[in-house]
């Protein structure tokens, strides 16, 4: 499915974080509370009598980090009256981690998810029914998200999370201009223009220092992110690897084809192949680590790469000092994108939910929980958990951050809760009447990113089956050791009948006639398996 966003909207990486779960449970289907929540203030505001509440929370890092003496934190706490127990994990390692702890029954009060992994832990009786909690404590939650985005997140016709809302459009090609420039090249349109450039950056010194030290094509986080637009070009996005749900598909005449084992994938691979054995990709792509990649790019060593429409202004420019160590350097995003041999180009939609977040059935607060995350979704704690304390780190949402302000962003550590609630209408807002260069920088990006043809898993929203939960694993592994290994030669092409069947024998097959089942009865649908 392909569909046009064109918004603006101004997202960051995402945070985690991880504490120890405060273990009592509800003695009834009625929202509990403690005396500490018993005199209940104005309608959505949060309680501010008696001593502060504990609550724990956990989230993914997403590029920030947690100062136990963030006076931002400290503030949202002095607010709402309570004390937050914080623990961030790294973003690649969050799911495993939450597992072990989902396994163990002993979650943190409050748990920020990705869009819909809530679905595999919903039926171990892990999470909290937040209807009747949102009725009575959560009016400015249900008031800022649309309708359609509840009506999304529920699962068996509960309500289990809040959602996230967010831009479907998250990725941007970009490719540094002043070497297009420096070359006499034009923003490249289509793979074989692409290709031309990805050469004349590796092989005809871009950056004028007489030494053969760059690379056409490399990752600043992750390699599948990279390699997106190339499957745009042939319409397609698999998605990203290393996940448990690698069922992304596509519909057409009625079948479900999944795209990891179409021929739209394979043309997509033959040509990434062309260009490794060409030698303008960077040899460590499949090996470095997002930070030192994004060093490596910071130090002029990459020419062109795709990832979060934020790495490129905020990490590289901002946060790594890039124009200090490579003065002319400048990213601007490749648009509209790269046409493939069929005139069609894209990205993948990530869909309009970001993640979401839980309340763990074994929550001792769950009412000081809900209040808390109401409080950010109001204009006050929407913008306190965004900027910051006003008149220490910003004076106004248009206005470029102060000093203090701007120090605290570069360090991480700034606005680690901001992603827990959205208030897309605040941040259009902020973004469209800017005038602070920095954010004028990011619109740049962020416009780019939403604007692209998007390409929507035929799956979105979907719930996990246990076909999925059994096999998903192990087929991501598959999927992706065998991407490597046709990149790199280590397997030939000429093997790829084989490399299907074997998709299938480890779990595709079943686990794709599983998930159309679940899309028929969801969606009073006929559709059949494509395989």
């Amino acid at each position: 499915m392909q569909n046009k966003k064109k918004v603006r909207i101004t997202a960051s990486l995402c945070a985690v974080c991880m504490t120890a779960a405060l273990a009592t449970a509800c003695t009834d289907g009625r929202p509990q509370s403690s005396s500490a929540d018993n005199a209940k203030g104005p309608e959505g505001s949060p309680q501010t009598n008696g001593a502060p509440t504990a609550i724990s929370l956990i989230q993914p890092d997403l590029g920030r980090v947690w100062k136990e003496d963030n006076p931002v934190t400290k503030e949202l706490e002095k607010r709402t009256n309570v004390k937050l127990k914080v623990t961030m994990f790294p973003n690649n390692d969050f799911n495993n981690k939450y597992n072990v702890l989902a396994a163990s029954g002993d979650l943190q009060d409050i748990s920020r998810l990705g869009a819909f992994d809530y679905q595999k832990y919903v039926d171990q009786g892990l999470f909290l029914d937040l209807t009747k909690y949102l009725d009575e404590y959560g009016p400015n939650l249900k008031k800022a998200l649309k309708p359609e985005l509840w009506d999304l997140t529920k699962y068996k016709g509960k309500q289990f999370v809040i959602p996230y809302e967010n831009a479907a459009g998250k990725e941007v090609p970009v490719v540094r201009r002043d070497w297009l420039d420096a070359l006499n090249l034009k923003m490249p349109a289509n793979l074989d223009e692409f290709e031309a450039m990805l050469k004349a950056f590796t092989f005809d010194d871009p950056d004028k220092n007489g030494k053969n030290d760059t690379f056409g094509l490399g990752v600043t986080n992750t390699y599948s992110e990279t390699f997106m637009p190339i499957f745009g070009a042939f319409g397609i996005a698999p998605g990203l690897f290393g996940g448990s749900n690698p069922m992304n598909s596509y519909l057409k005449d009625n079948k479900m084809y999944p795209i990891a084992v179409s021929p739209e994938y394979k043309a997509a691979v033959e040509y990434i192949k062309k260009l490794w054995d060409d030698k303008v990709i960077d040899p460590e792509l499949f090996t470095i680590k997002a930070d030192q990649a994004q060093q490596k790019a910071a130090q002029g060593k990459i020419g062109y790469f795709t990832a979060w429409w934020s790495i490129a202004p905020q990490q590289l420019t901002q946060q790594l000092k890039m124009k200090e160590i490579v003065p002319n350097a400048k990213w601007d995003p490749i648009y509209p994108g790269l046409t493939g041999p069929n005139g069609k180009s894209g990205m993948l939609s990530f869909g309009n939910i970001g993640a979401t977040v839980a309340i763990s059935a074994k929550a001792k607060n769950p009412v000081a929980a809900i209040r808390f995350l109401d409080y950010l979704a109001t204009d006050e704690g929407w913008e306190l958990s965004h900027y910051g304390i006003k008149g220490a780190h910003y004076t106004s949402v248009t206005e470029p951050r102060t000093p203090e302000g701007q120090k605290a962003f570069d360090e991480k550590w700034l606005d680690p809760l901001s992603q827990l609630v959205s208030r897309g209408d605040l941040t259009n807002k902020a973004a469209a009447a800017t005038k602070d260069p920095v954010q004028i920088e990011n619109n740049r990006f962020i416009d780019a990113a939403a604007q692209y043809t998007l390409y929507r898993d035929a799956f979105y929203g979907i719930p996990l089956t246990d076909e999925q939960q059994t096999y998903g694993p192990d087929i991501a592994k598959y999927e992706e050791e065998m991407f490597i290994k046709f990149i790199t030669g280590e397997a030939s092409l000429s093997k790829w009948d084989e490399y299907v069947e074997t998709w299938k024998k480890k779990g595709g097959k079943p686990v794709l006639d599983a998930k159309v089942k679940k899309y028929n009865e969801l969606k009073s649908g006929n559709v059949t398996s494509g395989i």
